[in-house]
C-alpha cells in the first residue's frame, strides 16, 4: 500500500514540475565585464591619443624652432651684417668715386638678394615672415637702383638715404616678424608639454581609480546578492521558506532560479512525506487502537478472570501500545510543524483551569513512581494560546520530569505574570542535564545519555514543544537548578497584541 502511494505520488510529481522559463534581457557575468572592460579601453585609448597628439604638437614646434627658426636667425643676421657692410661701401664711393666701390656696393646687394631667396624659400609656410621678406627684397632693389640711378650728386645722396631708410625699416619689420614667430611656437610647445603631462597624470589617475574602481564593482555585484543566497541557503536549511532577488547578472538569476525550483521540490517531497506518514500512520493507528481497547478489555476482566501471570503481560502489551500510539503522534506532529500544517486556534485562556487540568491527567503517572506532583498560579492570570497545544507542552515537560527524576521525588509546575505574558516554570529534582548538551536538547532525536534502565523515547519531545511555544510567539530554555534537579521555562504572550509584538 505504501509503495503504491509513493509510487503514484512521485508520477504526479514529475507531472507537476514547471518547464524552465526563458529569462531574456539579463547579461551574463562575462559579458559584464567585456562591456565595462571595451569602455574603459575607448576612454584609456582617447587620453592615450590625446597625449599622443600633445606631444607630436610639442615636437613639432620643437623641430620649427630647432630646424627653421634657429637657422633663419642665424642667416638674417647675416644678411644684415651684409647689409651694413655695402652702407659702408656705399659711403666710400660717395667720398672717392670712381674707385670702385660702387661695384663691391653693387655685388654686395646682390649676394644679398640671392640669400634673401634662400630664406624666403625656407618661410614659405609662415605667410607674416615670407610677407616681411618679399617687402625687404623690394626695399633691397630700390636700394640698389637709386644708387645706380644718374643725376645729381645731392639728389643721389637724399634718393640714397631714403632707400636706406627704408631698407631698415623692412629689416626691422623681418626682425619682428622672426621673433613673433619664436614666440609663438616656443608657446606652442610650452603648452602642448603642459598639455602632454596632464594627460599623462590624468592617465596614471584614471589607471589608479579604475584599478580600485573596477574590482570593487565586481566585488559588490557578487558578493551582495551571494550573501542573499547564503542567507536564503539558512533559512532553507532551517525549514524556513526563503525568497531569493532574481536580479543582476545572468549567473545569478539562474542560480536564483534553481534555488526556486529546489524549494518547491523540497516543499513538494514535504508534502509528499507529509501526506504519506498521515497515511501509514492512519494505517497503524487503526489496529494499535483496537489491540489497545482489546487488552483494556482484557485487563477489567469483564470477559473472564485472569491468571496473575496473564495480567502481567496484558500491563506489558498495554504499556507498549501506549508508547508506540504517543511516538507516531509525535512524528507526526513533528512532520506537521515543519511542513506549516499544524491547525492552531489560540485564545484567551484562564492558566487556572489549564493548570488544574495538567495536575488531574498526570497525576496518575507520577503517582506509579511515588512521585508528588504541584500545579499552582500565585495570581489570576490569562494567556493567549491553544489551549490544547499548550496542555500538550506542559505535559511534554510533566512526563520528562517524570522519567527522569528519582522515585519519591517531587515535580513543581507554578506560573507568574512576567513581560505583558506568562512565564511558566516546570522544575524537578533530577540528575539534571551537562551544561555542554543543554542546547541538545532540543534537536530531533537527540537523547541525552542516561543509564539504560530509563526508558527510551524517540528524542521528538522537546523538539516539538520547542516548536508549539515559537509558533505561538512564545520562548523555552532549560536550566540546571543551583540546588540540583533541572527547570524548564516556558513564556508566552497574554494577549493577541502583545503576541504581535
Amino acid at each position: 500500500m505504501a509503495a503504491d502511494f509513493m509510487e503514484e505520488q512521485n508520477t504526479g510529481q514529475k507531472r507537476m514540475d514547471p518547464p524552465a522559463k526563458e529569462h531574456r534581457g539579463a547579461i551574463s557575468i562575462p559579458r559584464s565585464v567585456l562591456f565595462f572592460a571595451i569602455i574603459i579601453l575607448f576612454l584609456v585609448a582617447g587620453v592615450v591619443f590625446a597625449a599622443i597628439q600633445a606631444i607630436h604638437t610639442l615636437g613639432d614646434s620643437s623641430n620649427t624652432l630647432i630646424e627653421i627658426g634657429l637657422p633663419l636667425q642665424k642667416q638674417l643676421l647675416e644678411i644684415h651684417g651684409q647689409q651694413r657692410q655695402a652702407e659702408f661701401y656705399q659711403d666710400l664711393a660717395q667720398v672717392l668715386p670712381h674707385s670702385g666701390y660702387e661695384t663691391t656696393f653693387a655685388h654686395l646687394i646682390h649676394h644679398e638678394q640671392t640669400s634673401l631667396q634662400t630664406v624666403q624659400t625656407g618661410a614659405t609656410t609662415y605667410p607674416q615672415l615670407a610677407n616681411t621678406l618679399q617687402q625687404l627684397q623690394v626695399s633691397l632693389a630700390n636700394y640698389l637702383q637709386s644708387a645706380e640711378a644718374p643725376g645729381s650728386e645731392q639728389a643721389a645722396v637724399l634718393n640714397g638715404k631714403a632707400s636706406r631708410m627704408a631698407v631698415e625699416a623692412r629689416f626691422h619689420d623681418v626682425h619682428q616678424a622672426m621673433q613673433s614667430l619664436l614666440l609663438s611656437q616656443g608657446e606652442a610647445a610650452a603648452a602642448a608639454r603642459s598639455q602632454a603631462v596632464q594627460l599623462l597624470y590624468a592617465l596614471v589617475v584614471i589607471t589608479a581609480l579604475l584599478s580600485l574602481l573596477i574590482p570593487w564593482r565586481v566585488a559588490t555585484a557578487l558578493t551582495r546578492p551571494l550573501k542573499d543566497f547564503r542567507l536564503a541557503l539558512e533559512d532553507i536549511g532551517a525549514g524556513k521558506v526563503a525568497h531569493v532577488a532574481s536580479d543582476g547578472p545572468q549567473e545569478l538569476r539562474d542560480l536564483a532560479r534553481s534555488i526556486d525550483s529546489m524549494q518547491a521540490r523540497l516543499r513538494e517531497e514535504e508534502r509528499l512525506r507529509h501526506e504519506f506518514l498521515s497515511q501509514v500512520s492512519h494505517e497503524l493507528k487503526t489496529p494499535l487502537a483496537s489491540a489497545r481497547s482489546g487488552s483494556e478489555l482484557l485487563l477489567s476482566e469483564r470477559i473472564g478472570p485472569l491468571l496473575p501471570r496473564q495480567r502481567e503481560v496484558l500491563e506489558i502489551v498495554v504499556r507498549q501500545v501506549k508508547e508506540l500510539y504517543a511516538a507516531i503522534q509525535e512524528m507526526l506532529d513533528m512532520h506537521a510543524l515543519q511542513a506549516q500544517s499544524l491547525d492552531f486556534s489560540p485564545q484567551t485562556v484562564k492558566v487556572s483551569e489549564i493548570l488544574e487540568d495538567l495536575q488531574k491527567r498526570m497525576q496518575p503517572l507520577t503517582e506509579k513512581r511515588q512521585q508528588t506532583l504541584l500545579c499552582e498560579s500565585y495570581a489570576p492570570l490569562e494567556v493567549y494560546a491553544d489551549p490544547q497545544r499548550l496542555r500538550q507542552i506542559l505535559s511534554n515537560l510533566v512526563s520528562n520530569a517524570n522519567k527522569y527524576s528519582s522515585a519519591g521525588g517531587q515535580i513543581h509546575v507554578q506560573a507568574n505574570a512576567e513581560q505583558q505574558g506568562v512565564l511558566f516554570r516546570v522544575e524537578d529534582e533530577g540528575p539534571g542535564i551537562p551544561e555542554a548538551l543543554l542546547e541538545r536538547v532540543f534537536e530531533r532525536f537527540y537523547q541525552v545519555p542516561v543509564s539504560n534502565s530509563l526508558p527510551r523515547g524517540t528524542g521528538l519531545g522537546l523538539a516539538i514543544t520547542r516548536e508549539l511555544v515559537a509558533a505561538q510567539d512564545g520562548w523555552i530554555r532549560i536550566q540546571n537548578r543551583p540546588q540540583g534537579g533541572l527547570s524548564a521555562e516556558i513564556w508566552l504572550p497574554s494577549s493577541p497584541q502583545k503576541a504581535a509584538h
